[in-house]
């Protein structure tokens, strides 16, 4: 990392912001294809790529190299970053990177290609907010659009994966220590984006016995991205064959608005999200000022027996690739929130579930909890949007469950019973939270995130609209 950085973004007057397009995508997607069809089709726009690979030889900036659409030597470059992930161990490398090349104020175009584990928002971050030490890179670029390129024929395999990245791709490409999972990274990916493309539509047909059979299985992956990112435009395709003005120049990205696109957010916040007829696909959001009982949800989640779970996605058949078998009644394909446990009455629980794996960590205190001194820090506005969601109850507070749940058939009476035996009885309740902090809690000790990168802020999966 190049330690003059400041001296690297001074920007020149009068100086027009670098476009940037971001590609995103798991390994084998295709978006070194959609790189170089860029490159074929880009007629005379002068194009900077910065292509990240974590393995120690490049092997995307080689195809890129010798295929067929060579940078011109004068207007046009290709800066390969290595051994490392754009979106962590190298985030401050990019932010040195795209500035250098904004300054230099010869490219009309800039696109990065990430690696197939790197998330779309800390790389959105980098061009959005300050980080210490560095000049803001929104004032020498911007960030046009968010792409994230699907593998069709592997779509469903992965989203019902139980493996670790780390399990998938090993440690020479993935730190031992790194705990997402492909499903996570999958949903990720879709959900921070503002064009999604399906790509290898034609290595999925060869798959099926006829027409009718792939238009299902087609439109069944469809739905599934839909509901997990109701903004974005998607894209169908084989060979990433598209027209380049779909994901260059498009103006589509917004911060904000792409942190808030996800489809459980939307249906957190009211928006209405109609059913789609064909496959059943719906919504609801479950709500209660209840606390749970940590040793009876935990067995309502399945404990030790995954067949038994409220959320447990029934086995190989439920995303099978078969369209007959088709998506089973009664699957959640998402569940996404925020939840309270009476044992850990004071801090937020993140309730994260995507396929078949399942999550629950703590965040932050509730804003209940907040002494004196740390509301100081609250801006106003914030505060207004958080004492909207404050009980009349003095010791419940914001404290609730507010959890999305997205998928195929759903009967939502029987999942919000499941739910509601759950919650603590009104005998337990009376006991109060003393008590409480002595019933038996079969989950992971949480490990909370530094109060410091919460204060004033909205967060995922806790939001006060």
């Amino acid at each position: 990392m190049n330690p003059s950085v400041e001296e690297n973004v001074s920007v020149p007057a009068p100086f027009e912001k670098l476009p940037v397009t971001v590609l995103s995508g798991f390994l084998g997607s295709g978006k070194t294809t959609l790189l170089q069809h860029i490159l074929h089709n880009r007629e005379n726009i002068r194009v900077a790529l910065i292509v990240n690979d974590m393995s120690e030889i490049n092997i995307d900036a080689a195809l890129v190299a010798t295929g067929g659409a060579a940078l011109s030597k004068v207007d046009e470059k290709m800066v390969e970053m290595q051994n490392g992930c754009i979106c962590c161990t190298l985030r401050e490398d990019l932010l040195v990177e795209v500035a250098r090349l904004a300054k230099e104020q010869r490219f009309d175009y800039l696109v990065i290609e990430s690696t197939g584990i790197s998330e779309p928002m800390p790389v959105a971050e980098t061009f959005s907010f300050n980080i210490p030490g560095y000049e803001a890179l929104s004032d020498v670029a911007r960030l046009d659009t968010l792409v994230t390129v699907i593998d069709a024929p592997n779509f469903l395999r992965n989203f019902k994966s139980v493996e670790l990245a780390v399990d998938r791709y090993g440690e020479d490409s993935v730190p031992a220590e790194d705990e997402r999972s492909i499903v996570d990274l999958l949903v990720d990916q879709i959900e921070f984006a503002n064009v999604l493309i399906l790509n290898k539509l034609d290595v999925l047909a060869s798959s099926m016995k006829d027409d009718e059979e792939r238009e299902d299985e087609v439109k069944k992956i469809e739905d599934i991205i839909k509901r997990l990112n109701p903004s974005a435009k998607l894209l169908k395709t084989s060979f990433c064959n598209i027209d380049i003005s779909e994901v260059l120049e498009t103006h589509l990205f917004d911060f904000d608005e792409a942190s808030a696109s996800s489809g459980w957010m939307k249906v957190m916040r009211g928006e209405e999200q109609p059913e789609t007829l064909e496959f059943g696909i719906s919504s609801f959001v479950y709500r209660r000022r209840r606390p749970f009982h940590p040793h009876r949800l935990f067995l309502a989640l399945g404990g030790e027996r995954e067949e038994d779970s409220l959320i447990y996605a029934g086995g190989e058949d439920v995303y099978s690739s078969s369209a007959k078998k088709g998506l089973q009644k009664g699957t959640i394909i998402r569940s996404k929130g925020f939840c309270w446990f009476a044992s850990r009455n004071d801090i937020i629980g993140d309730w994260s579930h995507a396929g078949v794996l399942f999550d629950v960590k703590g965040t932050m205190p509730w804003f209940g909890c907040f002494t004196e001194e740390e509301w100081k820090e609250v801006d106003e506005e914030m505060k207004a949007r958080v004492l909207t969601d404050f009980d009349a109850d003095e010791s419940i507070k914001d404290r609730r469950q507010e959890i999305v749940f997205i998928g195929v058939h759903m009967d939502r009476a029987s999942i919000e019973a499941r739910l509601d035996a759950c919650l603590l009885t009104d005998e337990e309740y009376a006991l109060g939270p003393e008590a409480w902090a002595s019933f038996p809690d079969p989950f992971e000790e949480w490990t909370l995130v530094d109060q410091n990168q919460h204060d004033g802020d909205d967060h995922e999966g806790h939001q006060h609209d």
